[in-house]
């Protein structure tokens, strides 16, 4: 190939208007065909081949090998799904810490320490900004009791 058809190709002349759309809307086809032919066959073989009678037994709650107390249906308390929620964010932005440590080390080794000091404090100091948001709002207060407000 000559120099000419090598920048062609590499500058991305459009195939089609919507050649990418194309191929996004295949593969999005695909993993819906995959994954609810997959929810078929579970269904299929759980509700049609097994055949597996519903005795009382089997449809009662099971408490880690206890007797059920009281109802299933009772109003939980929002604060577990609180402080779930926290650890996810914190787990999350963490998590996203991995990816800008080489970008940091390269900063560090051209010299720019203060630039690097700047973006991991404004990241840390999103994290406790989230952090006494919840605590201010009582996320972490175990004993509290829910309003009926």
């Amino acid at each position: 190939m000559e120099a000419t058809t090598i920048d062609a190709v590499m500058t991305g002349a459009p195939a089609g208007a919507y050649g990418s759309w194309a191929s996004v809307a295949v593969i999005a086809g695909l993993a819906v065909a995959v994954v609810g032919g997959a929810l078929l066959v579970v269904r299929l073989v759980t509700r049609v081949v097994d055949r597996i009678a519903d005795s009382k037994q089997r449809l009662s709650t099971y408490e880690c090998g206890e007797a059920p107390v009281g109802s299933a249906w009772f109003r939980f308390n929002n604060r577990f799904t609180v402080v779930a929620l926290t650890f996810l964010i914190f787990d999350v932005e963490l998590a996203l810490l991995w990816p800008i440590l080489p970008r940091c080390l390269d900063w560090i080794g051209k010299g720019d320490v203060l630039a690097v000091f700047i973006e991991i404090t404004a990241f840390v100091a999103t994290l406790a900004i989230g952090l006494m948001w919840v605590a201010a709002g009582g996320g972490f207060v175990w004993d509290r009791k829910v309003s009926d407000e």
